[in-house]
This record gives C-alpha cells, sequence and structure tokens, in this order.
C-alpha cells in the first residue's frame, strides 16, 4: 500500500528543524531545501475505496494548516516509478546502507505498523504493509509540516519507522467522581493517535457502565450507555486504537459492596473485595462481561484483580484458612479467565501486584493471561520483572503520570518513571507499555492535563533504546500540540515543573489539596505557626501572575487546544491562592483583634474579602472547565469543600468585626477506641453514653464516623449505619461520615446511644461521635465522643473506659462543626481515615511506637 504527494515544488527555503514525536526509528535529512504543495500537487494512491478516509484525515489536516486548495487524489495500482531505483526499498538500502532494509521490513512490528517515507524529487512517498503502518506515516507527515508551520514546508527526508513495542496505551481514570463527556475521550483518542498511541483503557467499568441487568450499578455516577461506548469504540478503530475496559473482578468494588443490597457478595458491608468462597458472584461478573463484551468489541480485557486488600478479612475467612490464599487466589482467577475467554476475548490482562506474592498462582496462571507490572517510582530496575519471566508470562510494564490527588501532575517524576520502566520493561522482553493516570480522593485534577504525561509515554514506548533531550522534547510538544514554539510557552512549562521539583510549596503534592482546604484558622500556637511555611511563596505569585499572562496572550496565537492554555492558567491560579492563603493563615495564628487597631483591622477584612472572592471566582472558573470535558455527576462534594472554606473566611470576618478572639473551630469530640492485648483482628466493640433529658426537644443529631461498620442505636432502637474506611473510590468517600436525626428516638430523661462498631480492616475500631440536641428553651446538649463513654467488646461483660487519640485535628486535617441545619457533615481531609488503616498493617511489635509518635504529633502541633 502506498500514498505518493506528486508534483511538490522544490525551494530553496530551508527546513529549520524537524521535530518528531515520537522520534523515528530511523531518520536522515537528506538536505535542507524544503518541498511546498502547489497548484499542480496531487495524490496518488492505490488504497481502495473503502480506506480513502485516510487521505481525508490527510486533508482535513492539510486545511486546518493553511492549504485551502483541493488536491486530486488518483487512484493507481501502478507504484509511481522511483528515480534510479525499482523500488522504493532499493532506495532506501541506498540511502541506509549500514541497515538490511528488506530483512529489517519483515519483522512483525514492521508490517503490522511500520511505515517507509521519503523524499525523491519532487514526490514524496509513504509506503506501508499495512493501513495501520500507512496511518501513523500520515501522523508523520502531518508532523512534518508542523515541524515548520509558518513555512508549509516539507523536508527533504528519509525515513524507515516501526515500534519496538507493540502495545503502547494509556490507562483513564474516568470512575473516582470526573467521568469524562464522550466527546472529550474522542479527543484524547484523537490526539493520542495522532502520537502513535494505540491501547485506551478505561478505568474501571465494573462501576461505570449502565448494565442493564444491574441498573442500580453507578446510578448518579455518570456511567456510560451501551450506545455511548458503541460509539466511542467505533471512534477509536477509525482512529486505529484498541479501547478496552479495566474491569475489577476481585478488588475495588467498594462502589458496589457499599450498597445493602450486594453486601452478600462482599467480605463485608463496603467491602474493597468480593468474598470469593461465595459462588454466587461468578453468574453476576459473567453477566456484566458478557454486556461489555457486546460494546468493547476489542481482542484485550483487562481484569485488573490488583489490590484486593479485604480477601479473608470476612466471610472468606475460613475458606481461605482451608484452602490456603494463594490456591484461592488462583482458582478464582481461573474462573475469571474461563469467563472472560467464553465472551470471546483471546487476550487476557491482570495486574501483577497480587498475584507476585505467590509463586504458586505465577506458576499456574493461564499461560496467555497478559500480566501487567504496574510501578511508580524512578528506580531504573525492577528485579520482579524477571521474576515474571521466569514463569514465561507475558508482560506489559505500566508507570503513571503522576498526575492522583494534584492539582498538576508532577512531570519531573513521572517523566522518569515513565522512562525507567518502559526502558527496564523492554529490556526484559515486554510486548508493551500502558501509562496510567489516577484520580484518587474524587478526582479534583484537571484532566486535560493528563496529555502531558500520556504523549510523553508515547515517546519512549515507540523506541524504548533511544535517548533524547527533554528541552527538544518540550519544543516538539509544544509544535504539535499547540501548533507553535515560543519561548514564553516553555516558560509556562518550566514553572510548573519547577514547582514541585523545587518543593516551592513546601509539602509533599499529594497534600496539596488537603492543604488547600483545610480551616485557615485551624490552630493557634507559635510551633503551628512555624510549620506554615511560606518561604518565597511572593516570588512565586510573581512567576504564576507571569504564567497567567502568557496562556491569555497566546489564547489567540497558539493554532489548536486553546482550551488547554484555559486549564494551564487555571492551575496558576488555584496555586496562586494557595499561596496568598497560607500567608494570610500565618499572619492571623496569633492575632488578637482586641488589641489591634481599626485600621489594621479592616485592612485585614479587606485581604480576607478579597479571598473569598478570588475562591468563588476559581469555583466558578473550575466548574465551567469541568464541565467542558466530564459530565456534571461527581462534582458537587468537590464543590462543598470550596463553599466550606469560603464559610470559614465568612466567619473569621464576623469575628474580626466584633472582636471576638480565636475559638477552635474544629468539634470537641475525641477519636476513642478500646484498648485490646490482641491486634489486627476483626472486632466489634460497643460503645455508650447516657444523657439525660429534662425539656422538650426541638431539634436533634449526631454526626458518626465509625471504623469501619458502625451501627447507631439511640434507646434501642436502629437508627442507621456509616461505613467509614479509607478508600481511594468516590461511594465510599462521600459517605464516609454521616448525620442523622434523632428526636423521634428520644425521650425525657435517661437516654442511651450505643454504637456497635465492627473494625473490618484489623484496626482498633476508633469513632467519632458529635451530636446537638436543641431544646425548646434554645439551650443545647452537645454529645461529644470522650474519655467518658463506656465501652466493652462483650455484652455480658462489665463496661470499661475508653481511650482517645485526641482531637481529629490532631492527626486528620481538622472537622469542622458541622451545619446540622443542612444536612451538611463536617469538612474532613482526604486523609481522614488514614489512620485506622495504617493500625490495621503495622506491626503489632511496633505498635507501641505509634501511639508514641501520635502523642507527639498531638501535643506539638506537627500536623496541620
Amino acid at each position: 500500500m502506498y500514498i505518493c504527494v506528486n508534483n511538490l515544488i522544490q525551494t530553496e527555503q530551508n527546513v529549520e528543524e524537524v521535530l518528531l514525536i515520537p522520534e523515528p526509528l530511523h531518520f536522515k535529512l537528506l538536505n535542507s531545501n524544503g518541498l511546498k504543495i502547489g497548484k499542480g500537487t496531487s495524490i496518488v494512491t492505490d488504497l481502495q475505496k473503502d480506506d480513502l478516509h485516510l487521505i481525508d484525515k490527510f486533508l482535513i489536516q492539510l486545511n486546518k494548516l493553511g492549504f485551502n486548495g483541493n488536491l486530486d487524489v488518483i487512484y493507481s495500482q501502478e507504484y509511481p516509478r522511483v528515480s534510479d531505483d525499482s523500488t522504493l526499498l532499493g532506495l532506501c538500502e541506498k540511502l541506509f546502507p549500514e541497515l538490511n532494509i528488506k530483512l529489517l521490513m519483515q519483522r512483525k512490528l514492521a508490517i503490522k505498523q511500520g511505515y517507509v517515507l521519503i523524499t525523491d524529487g519532487s514526490r514524496l512517498y509513504l509506503k506501508g504493509e499495512s493501513l495501520h503502518g500507512i496511518f501513523y506515516g500520515i501522523q508523520t507527515l502531518i508532523q512534518l509540516l508542523n515541524s515548520n508551520p509558518s513555512e508549509g514546508l516539507f523536508p527533504s527526508i528519509a525515513i524507515v519507522d516501526f515500534p519496538l513495542l507493540e502495545i503502547r496505551g494509556v490507562s483513564d481514570d474516568i470512575s473516582r467522581g470526573q467521568a469524562a463527556t464522550i466527546d472529550n475521550l474522542k479527543k484524547f483518542i484523537q490526539v493520542l493517535s495522532h502520537f502513535k498511541i494505540n491501547h485506551y483503557y478505561l478505568v474501571y467499568m465494573q462501576d461505570m457502565f449502565r448494565f442493564e441487568n444491574y441498573p442500580e450499578i453507578g446510578k448518579g455516577r455518570g456511567g456510560y450507555t451501551k450506545a455511548e461506548i458503541e460509539d466511542l469504540f467505533k471512534f477509536a478503530k477509525d482512529n486505529f486504537v484498541e479501547l478496552i475496559p479495566i474491569f475489577q473482578t476481585i478488588g475495588h468494588w467498594d462502589n458496589i459492596l457499599y450498597q445493602e443490597n450486594f453486601w452478600q457478595y462482599g467480605e463485608f458491608p463496603g467491602s474493597n473485595s468480593l468474598n470469593i468462597a461465595n459462588e454466587e458472584i461468578y453468574p453476576i461478573l459473567d453477566n456484566m462481561i458478557k454486556e461489555l463484551s457486546e460494546v468493547f468489541k476489542s481482542e484485550y480485557f483487562h481484569i485488573a484483580a490488583d489490590e484486593s486488600w479485604d480477601v479473608g478479612k470476612g466471610k472468606s475467612k475460613e475458606y481461605i484458612e482451608k484452602l490456603g490464599i494463594d490456591k484461592a487466589y488462583l482458582k478464582h482467577y481461573k474462573i475469571i479467565h474461563d469467563i472472560v475467554k467464553k465472551h470471546g476475548y483471546d487476550k487476557i490482562i491482570i495486574y501483577h501486584d497480587i498475584l507476585c506474592k505467590y509463586d504458586e498462582v505465577l506458576k499456574d496462571l493461564p499461560k496467555d493471561m497478559i500480566v501487567m507490572y504496574w510501578k511508580y517510582n524512578i528506580k531504573e530496575k525492577h528485579p520482579l520483572l524477571e521474576k515474571i519471566k521466569e514463569f514465561h508470562l507475558p508482560f506489559i510494564v505500566s508507570p503513571s503520570i503522576m498526575d492522583y490527588n494534584r492539582v498538576f501532575p508532577s512531570l519531573i517524576r513521572a517523566e522518569k518513571n515513565i522512562t525507567n520502566l518502559i526502558k527496564d520493561g523492554y529490556k526484559n522482553g515486554a510486548i508493551g507499555e500502558i501509562t496510567s493516570s489516577w484520580g484518587d480522593y474524587y478526582n479534583k485534577e484537571i484532566r486535560e492535563n493528563r496529555m502531558y504525561g500520556f504523549i510523553y509515554s508515547s515517546q519512549v514506548g515507540w523506541n524504548p533504546q533511544k535517548g533524547f533531550n527533554i528541552v527538544k522534547y518540550w519544543k516538539s510538544f509544544l509544535i504539535h500540540f499547540f501548533g507553535i514554539y515560543d519561548e514564553k510557552l516553555f516558560r509556562v512549562i518550566k514553572i510548573l515543573r519547577s514547582i514541585e521539583s523545587e518543593r516551592r510549596l513546601h509539602t509533599r503534592p499529594t497534600f496539596y489539596y488537603n492543604h488547600f482546604f483545610s480551616h485557615p484558622y485551624n490552630k493557634k500556637s507559635s510551633t503551628y505557626k512555624k510549620s506554615l511555611k511560606t518561604s518565597k511563596f511572593d516570588k512565586l505569585v510573581e512567576e504564576l501572575d507571569e504564567l497567567i499572562a502568557i496562556c491569555s496572550d497566546f489564547e489567540s496565537k497558539v493554532l489548536r487546544n486553546k482550551e488547554n492554555l484555559l486549564n494551564l492558567a487555571f492551575v496558576a491560579k488555584h496555586i496562586k491562592f494557595y499561596c496568598r492563603k497560607r500567608i494570610n493563615s500565618r499572619k492571623l495564628v496569633d492575632f488578637s483583634p482586641a488589641l489591634a487597631k481599626n485600621e489594621y483591622k479592616l485592612l485585614l477584612i479587606q485581604e480576607i474579602e478579597s479571598l473569598i472572592d478570588e475562591l468563588m471566582a476559581l469555583l466558578k472558573e473550575y466548574e465551567l472547565l469541568w464541565l467542558k470535558v466530564a459530565k456534571k455527576e461527581g462534582f458537587a462534594p468537590i464543590k462543598m469543600k470550596y463553599m466550606w472554606l469560603s464559610n470559614f473566611y465568612t466567619s473569621k470576618i464576623e469575628n474580626l468585626k466584633n472582636n471576638i478572639e480565636w475559638q477552635n473551630p474544629n468539634i470537641p469530640s475525641k477519636t476513642i477506641y478500646l484498648d485490646a492485648k490482641e491486634r489486627h483482628q476483626i472486632s466489634t466493640t460497643y460503645y455508650k453514653k447516657n444523657i439525660t433529658i429534662n425539656e422538650e426537644i426541638e431539634t436533634a443529631h449526631i454526626q458518626v464516623m465509625g471504623g469501619t461498620f458502625a451501627k447507631v442505636f439511640v434507646n434501642d432502637n436502629f437508627v442507621g449505619y456509616v461505613i467509614t474506611r479509607h478508600s481511594l473510590n468516590y461511594v465510599i468517600l462521600k459517605n464516609n461520615i454521616k448525620i442523622f436525626e434523632i428526636k423521634e428516638y428520644l425521650k425525657a430523661g435517661e437516654n442511651q446511644i450505643v454504637i456497635e462498631n465492627t473494625d473490618y480492616s484489623g484496626g482498633i475500631g476508633l469513632i467519632n461521635i458529635y451530636g446537638e440536641i436543641l431544646l425548646k428553651s434554645n439551650q443545647k446538649i452537645r454529645i461529644v465522643s470522650d474519655k467518658s463513654w463506656l465501652a466493652v467488646r462483650n455484652r455480658d461483660l462489665e463496661w470499661d473506659k475508653v481511650r482517645s487519640f485526641g482531637s481529629p485535628p490532631k492527626f486528620i486535617g481538622g472537622l469542622c462543626y458541622p451545619d446540622f441545619k443542612n444536612n451538611q457533615h463536617s469538612l474532613e481531609s482526604d486523609m481522614m481515615t488514614t489512620f485506622n488503616a495504617l493500625i490495621s498493617r503495622f506491626p503489632k511489635r511496633l505498635y507501641w511506637l505509634l501511639k508514641v509518635v501520635m502523642k507527639l504529633f498531638n501535643r506539638y502541633n506537627i500536623i496541620e
């Protein structure tokens, strides 16, 4: 198959530079003179009529680049004559004498995805053995023109090109709260296919697909219909991209197992993992995979099976102990393998992290399963790849763009992770690479910013053997993504790269949002003031203002992807607000309004009002950017965090106006637990508190955080339950704290509140309670968890005193007072439940050390 651009105009104009992503395997610039399209230029091809859409794509791109004339497309089975040579490959051999071109082009990947691109006189030849190769050659043609957009020149070149890795793809997290629109997914597929990405994975489809047999799954989550996926799949195929679902088949099921009608299938309510001892899970998985197979018609299917943390902790405990966890996992994987095969998938992918713990699993895993090894560090060597090889399993490596729980991807770390892992994977025989994005903790990230890491991965994945200059790469990126290169645009990238690499925000990138949304006046102590580091923030704000101005200026100059400049500017505004917030917080740590002059107080009030205005403008812009690329579902919980922050500032203004001194903004409740000699055991703890009420009640509410499954009883009446546990997933996060109305269960006189808390994680069953009973007389009774509560694990035994880890702000970032009137629970940190999860994994022998460390943190305000 061939395409010949015929009768190009030979010019004396010099081609300044050739910038391509990914860089071709073999490339030569024959001379510096360029070739131009003229009035007599035509396209000669032997492509069949059904395949001419590939040339149509090329012509559309030519029009976008300013070539408005119509080029004639001529069909000819007779290959155009190449001067002085009988064949195009013969010319290649002449130009690349060091290569055995004929042997090279017989390689499997050269046949499947390779192409040859050569200029000869006034002609430009593109030849490929497959449509896939022709498509990639066309993308290179477009980039050759992009490299010199002001001149519109084809350089005189010779390219022999094909990938060294068959699979080069990305996995796009659409399941953690931000579900991309179909149009946005199409944009990603189209842009990434231009950079020769050929696999696109949607994560995770078990909760983001509108199953006809299970309509309650994913309800209100922005799940995708069959019609949407059918449309997207066809679009991807037209761009030579495989659209593949990542469907969890054991772990990461907590979004579904949170629902009561699915509790029977999990280890416990809200479990991360399916109960693999329960044979009834398999017809469900079978039905779901069947429905997915009706629209995802790829030969690949990803069964995930990573991070199945809860297996053996609940209902399957006895089964696992009897059979052995390795044999239990292997049996499950084989059943899933057979189900997926039954529905027409030949190539089944599974994550590495669980199965690689057990040699028995690796030994007997079906040999046609592909292991996806994911690792997000920057190490150059990954010994576990050699272990996977030893068991003769094909594998793919999977680095990350490092965007999870960040306002902007950690570009430098991502580049190292992507480069090192792909290169080591290739050396060890990987068949491909899939670069991941993740949306941990509500997926607050600007999803368009994933492009930078995704496109970078295409460079490494095409030719992992090649080293390249990172500055040249970014120049190439700007040319091909925005259509122009300018040092000012590169300045934008350099500023954003420096923020993490130079630790300019004085915090870990993954803690950024915790600090951003935390109460701005959370504590009052000299130690706390010192911990609020703001050095060189003024300089950073100046650079961010410069970045915003550059993006605004270039909106009218870039040729495409203008919306991505808006996203970069928004990131700068977000970080700028963060800096101003921290400076203001530090200034007011030990401020006394009663001792300050009115003029200074007025200035402070104006400063806080300015922060509110800036925050609300941020929220408005954020919502606009969100709705351009993602469905509306999932935005509300994030929006609530912005509104809480605005309320905190408004309250401070009122306090300043009324000379009210600093008041602790956090609920006074302690995080309590019942001590025990045995650790890391699933246990149920009963907590109780008696309350006396002597007046008529107006309203009564109680806010409960459990650990992990807490039932609430008032005077022996069941009120409700809350599932509180560490999770990266949307539904659990959204419901980790619950408010209950309890007025109807209360009575005059003595009342008893009981919390039945079962800790399935193997922690110590922490709970935190805050409630308010408003009496008709306007008096308020507070219900506060503290050391006055009693607890017991066996209700036939005597109740004992509880222990306390102190107030939540000491280790989870603060819990402000809830708004019971509007049913809004306390603003919680993303890391709120981390402590109980940490205890469940912390070695028993070192538990005492953890307690000492936490007490020191509490006493000295080390943790904000």
